[in-house]
This record gives structure tokens, C-alpha cells and sequence, in this order.
């Protein structure tokens, strides 16, 4: 007995299930069974493409479940299920003068002159630098002064 007489009696017997099935009186008039073919009208062109789809999916998945598997040449099963978990990170380390900033002194520098300076101004030397308080503004100023004035008085005793 071999593997294509088990089929071919298998094919037999499942052709014969729906028969056994209609001779029940009573499944049959409660469900109404009608002969399968009667019953789905499938174009044979549409059925072949589905069973071959089907058949490429399935192909397909061994395929994937083959290629997915790790490979086992010359590794232990530890070696290819490795923890690394554990493991210290390797960082590259980064020179400190990418994050600080060039260093800058905390006082300011003295004058530097370019000449030695004057013993002495005299009225011309000084003439860019003054500036008249009175000019324009005399009126202000007087109050000013007349009010400071006033009030040191008030507090002599």
C-alpha cells in the first residue's frame, strides 16, 4: 500500500461525503441541500488563479521562515542569543573644546596708550571735551541751585 493508493482512496472517500449526507431525509429538507456544484457557479479560469495565489503565498512564507532562521555555521546556540544588555557602551570621547568656550580673562585690560599723557591741558586741548552747562538751559540750572541751596538753610539751626 502505497502513498498514491492512500490518496487516491482518500480523494474517494471525501467524494462521497456530500452523498451520505443527502440521503438523510430529514438534514435535507431542514437545510435544503442542493448539489454543490448547483449551488457555487465558479469559472474555472478564476479558480486556478486563486489555488495558484494560495500556492505562492504559501511559498512565500516557507521562503521567509527558512531565510529569517539564524545561521548556524560554527556558532553555539549562546553565541547567536547573546545578551548584550549587560555590556558596557562604548562611547567615542569628545575633546572638551567642542563644548566650552575659549577662554576669556574676567578683568578688564588697562588703557593702553599710545602716548604718554599730559602734565598739563591747556584751554585749546580741552575745548572737544567741554561743554558749557548754561548754554541754553540757564534757567533750569538756577532753580536747581536755588533749591539746594534753600535746603541746607532750612536744616541750619
Amino acid at each position: 500500500m502505497g502513498l498514491g493508493t492512500i490518496i487516491s482512496d482518500l480523494g474517494e472517500k471525501l467524494k462521497k461525503i456530500p452523498s451520505i449526507f443527502a440521503k438523510l431525509p430529514s438534514f435535507r429538507k431542514q437545510i435544503n441541500i442542493k448539489p454543490i456544484r448547483g449551488r457555487i457557479k465558479i469559472n474555472p479560469l478564476v479558480l486556478k488563479i486563486t489555488a495558484a495565489a494560495i500556492l505562492i503565498i504559501i511559498v512565500l512564507l516557507i521562503v521567509l521562515a527558512v531565510v529569517s532562521r539564524p545561521p548556524r555555521s560554527g556558532l553555539r546556540q549562546a553565541d547567536v542569543y547573546y545578551d548584550r544588555s549587560n555590556d558596557p557602551i562604548e562611547r567615542e570621547t569628545l575633546p572638551a573644546d567642542d563644548f566650552f568656550l575659549p577662554y576669556e580673562p574676567d578683568f578688564i585690560p588697562d588703557v593702553l596708550l599710545e602716548r604718554e599723557p599730559k602734565e598739563s591741558w591747556t584751554e585749546e586741548d580741552s575745548r572737544p571735551f567741554w561743554t558749557n552747562p548754561l548754554e541754553g538751559n540757564e534757567g533750569v540750572w538756577r532753580k536747581r541751585i536755588e533749591s539746594e541751596i534753600d535746603s541746607l538753610l532750612e536744616h541750619v539751626p
